[in-house]
C-alpha cells in the first residue's frame, strides 16, 4: 500500500508535485479519531511529500496537488485537506524543534567528554615524554592504542552531532515550515 504515485511538473516560477493517492488512508491516519482540518497525515505520506519536497532548493516556489479516489473524500472535505496538511507539517515543526534541542544536548556531552579524553591523551604523551618511556613497550602501546581510539570514537561523535545530525534537523525544520505555507490543491479522480 505504499505506492503512490508522484507527478512533477517544472516550471519557470516553480515546481507542482502531484500525489496521487489509491486510498485515503494513505494520506489520512484512519486511527486518529479528529475530523478534518485536525486529523493527522500518516507516516507514509508525510515521508513522500516531504522527501519529494526535498529534491528542490527551499527557497523554490513549490505546490502540491493531492488526488483522491472521489469515492474516498467528499467536495466538502476536499476544501479541508489542504489545511489539514499544513497543520500536520507545522504541528511536526515543534517535534523536530525538540529533537534539535535534543541533539545539541548530546552534542554538547559529546563535545566534554572529546576535551577530556584529548586532555588524557596529552597528559599520557607528557608522562611519556618526562619519563622517556619506550613507544615500543607494551605498557605504552596498548594505553597509547586505546587513548586514540577513544579521542577518534569521541571526536567523530561531536562532528556527527554538530555536522550531519544537527544541520539535518534544521534543514527538516525549514522543509516542514515551508509545507505548512506553501499552495496544496485537492483533485478527485
Amino acid at each position: 500500500m505504499r505506492e503512490i504515485r508522484v507527478d512533477r511538473k517544472t516550471e519557470d516560477d516553480g515546481v507542482t508535485l502531484s500525489f496521487r493517492f489509491k486510498s485515503i488512508k494513505q494520506l489520512l491516519d484512519s486511527d486518529d479519531p479528529a475530523p478534518l482540518p485536525g486529523t493527522e497525515l500518516t507516516q507514509i505520506a508525510e515521508e513522500f511529500i516531504a522527501g519529494y519536497l526535498d529534491e528542490y532548493r527551499l527557497k523554490l516556489p513549490v505546490s502540491l496537488i493531492l488526488s483522491l479516489n472521489a469515492a474516498d473524500i467528499t467536495p466538502d472535505e476536499s476544501l479541508l485537506l489542504p489545511e489539514a496538511v499544513r497543520r500536520h507539517f507545522s504541528f511536526r515543526v515543534q517535534d523536530l524543534m525538540h529533537e534539535r534541542r535534543l541533539s545539541r544536548r548530546e552534542g554538547l556531552y559529546s563535545l566534554g567528554i572529546a576535551i577530556c579524553n584529548a586532555l588524557i591523551a596529552i597528559l599520557f604523551l607528557s608522562i611519556v615524554t618526562v619519563y622517556e618511556l619506550s613507544l615500543e613497550s607494551f605498557s605504552v602501546l596498548l594505553p597509547g592504542a586505546f587513548i586514540t581510539i577513544m579521542n577518534w570514537v569521541t571526536i567523530w561523535d561531536t562532528y556527527e552531532h554538530f555536522f550531519y545530525d544537527f544541520h539535518d534537523l534544521l534543514r527538516r525544520k525549514k522543509m516542514y515550515e515551508k509545507i505548512s505555507r506553501i499552495p496544496i490543491a485537492v483533485e478527485r479522480y
